[in-house]
Parts: structure tokens; C-alpha cells; sequence
């Protein structure tokens, strides 16, 4: 891997990214991507929470307000010429790295989904009883037993799945993968990814408080939530600096938000999020592992993350 390419996630023209953070920018876009947040999700703490019949159009809500927020900051505060490539938006060129990273994102993510099932198994933590399992529970509460067929039907729709996570994933990577990944950009690629990963995580307490993802309403859902929006966080916030584009990391958004949900096909009902799935400590673990194998492969640089490339023109 050639890490070469990784001194800046953007490449505004004349090709010098920030000098310093903006953080009266970054203060406004963290303000509005997080009242926003609040406010689409208020109708589902004064209503029915997650049994909410539209909760999935409140979550798509939700999702789209870091987007909103980037825009506004983005018009505010960087010059006309500059905003697509600040977002992440444009260049298209390196092509090649972005159509391997599309491809790549589903099996990654639906590896990293099926082997924390199998290492929490392995570890004891979770049973796996492909006759309890919760999927089978819901398929026939809807009347479907063929289960057999509607696995099947999965996975070959996989592709379908991905593309449309990733749609709605981009509501999000475009403020954190887009513009703060840039605006942060002089911190250095590890400081970043520690800032980011945690205000993602933090970010989603709307719905996390309300038994999201681990089925707990106090704080330390939340704190389990950071825990794994950081290890996320880095791989997606790597694709930007590799790629020097938000659209990787928005398909590799959508590949995990459409993977994680597989394992389902034989995790007992009673399983633990924390311990049974790649939410939790398998993830971490395995994703762990990942990001290691990319440092040690050379993939990251953060000592020159931000430093302008070179113009091989000399110019």
C-alpha cells in the first residue's frame, strides 16, 4: 500500500489543505448536527420510542443532519471553488481505489459481522441455535416459515441492501467523514479519529437512550456506542485519506449499517449485543485487528496526514 497518498483527506486547489482547525466552524457545525439530531427525535420520546410504526423515517431523519449542518458551515465559511473538494465530493481520480474500496466494504463488514458471531461463540458468550433464533422468531410472527428461501433471497440481495444503506448512510458521511474529517485535518489522522469517533458515538444518544443498538437507556449505551463508532470511525476515515473522498467511506457506512443485521439469521433471540455481535466486543476485537493489519502494511501516516502533496511537476 502506498501511504504516500494519505498527506491530506482533500485536495483543495492550490492543494493546501487548513493551515489550523477552524474551531469556531467546527463548534457551529457540532451545534447544529446535534440540536438537529435532538429535534428530529423528540416526536420519539414523547411518543412510543423505538415501537414507533415510523421510527425507521425518524432514524432516516436523523441521519441526514450532519449532512445539513456540513452544507450550511461549508457555505458559511469556505470560499466558492473550494467546498466540493473540502466535502470530500470531488476528485474522482484515484478511481481505482474508490471501486475496489465499494467491493471490498461489503465483504469486509459482512466478514467482521459473521466473525464476531463465531468468536463470541467460541468465547462462550453467545449460543447459537439457528431454531431459537431471533429471525426465526419474527418470520413467524409475520407467517413466514420457508426460512430457508428468505436466507437465500438475502443474501443474493445483498448488493440492492448495500446500495441502499449507503444512500442514507451518506446523510452522515458527509458531515463526518466529509467535512470534519477535513476541518480537523490539522490535528493529525489518530488525534482526529479519537475526536470524531467519540462525537459520532455521542452524537447518536437520541435513539441510543432509548435502547438503540444495545438495549440499554442509560449512559453506558452510550459509552459502548463511542466505543464502537472509534474502531468504525477509523477504518471509514481512513478510506477518506486514502482515497481522498467522502464516497468510500459513505458505501462503507452503508456495508456495515446492511451487514450487521445478518448474523441475525442464527444468533439466539436472548443474545447480548454487547458480547454476541459486532456492535460489541467481538467487533472491536475483530476490527482491532484490521486496523492493525493496515498500520503494519504501512496505511497509515499521521506524522504528514495533513502536509500538502508534493506537485510532481515541481511546480
Amino acid at each position: 500500500m502506498n501511504a504516500a497518498s494519505l498527506y491530506s483527506p482533500h485536495d483543495v486547489r492550490p492543494g493546501i489543505p487548513p493551515a489550523r482547525v477552524p474551531w469556531g466552524a467546527v463548534a457551529v457545525f457540532l451545534a447544529l448536527a446535534v440540536a438537529l439530531g435532538w429535534l428530529v427525535c423528540l416526536p420519539l420520546w414523547f411518543g412510543d420510542g423505538l415501537a414507533s410504526p415510523a421510527f425507521q423515517l425518524f432514524a432516516l431523519g436523523l441521519m441526514a443532519t450532519p449532512t445539513i449542518a456540513a452544507l450550511i458551515v461549508t457555505f458559511a465559511t469556505v470560499p466558492r471553488g473550494g467546498r466540493a473538494r473540502y466535502l470530500g465530493l470531488l476528485p474522482f481520480r484515484p478511481i481505482a481505489r474508490k471501486l475496489w474500496l465499494f467491493v471490498l466494504w461489503p465483504v469486509l463488514f459482512l466478514a467482521i459481522a459473521f466473525g464476531a458471531l463465531f468468536l463470541a461463540s467460541a468465547l462462550g458468550w453467545v449460543e447459537i441455535d439457528p431454531a431459537q433464533t431471533l429471525l426465526t422468531q419474527q418470520l413467524a410472527s409475520l407467517g413466514i416459515t420457508d426460512v430457508e428461501v428468505y436466507v437465500i433471497t438475502q443474501f443474493l440481495l445483498l448488493p440492492v441492501i448495500v446500495i441502499q444503506a449507503s444512500v442514507s448512510a451518506f446523510g452522515e458521511e458527509l458531515g463526518w467523514r466529509g467535512y470534519l474529517t477535513t476541518a480537523l485535518s490539522p490535528m493529525g489522522f489518530w488525534p482526529s479519529a479519537l475526536v470524531i469517533g467519540v462525537v459520532w458515538g455521542l452524537w447518536h444518544a437520541p435513539i441510543i437512550l432509548l435502547g438503540y443498538n444495545f438495549g440499554r437507556t442509560d449512559a453506558l449505551g452510550v459509552v459502548w456506542m463511542c466505543i464502537f463508532t472509534l474502531f468504525v470511525g477509523v477504518l471509514l476515515q481512513w478510506s477518506r485519506y486514502f482515497t481522498r473522498s467522502v464516497w468510500p467511506a459513505a458505501v462503507g457506512h452503508g456495508a456495515l449499517n446492511a451487514t450487521a443485521t445478518y448474523p441475525m439469521l442464527w444468533v439466539s433471540a436472548e443474545t447480548d449485543p454487547l458480547f454476541g455481535t459486532s456492535l460489541g466486543i467481538p467487533g472491536w476485537i475483530l476490527m482491532a485487528v484490521v486496523i492493525a493489519l493496515l498500520f503494519v502494511c504501512r496505511g497509515f501516516r499521521p506524522e504528514r496526514d495533513w502536509a500538502p502533496r508534493p506537485d510532481p511537476r515541481g511546480a
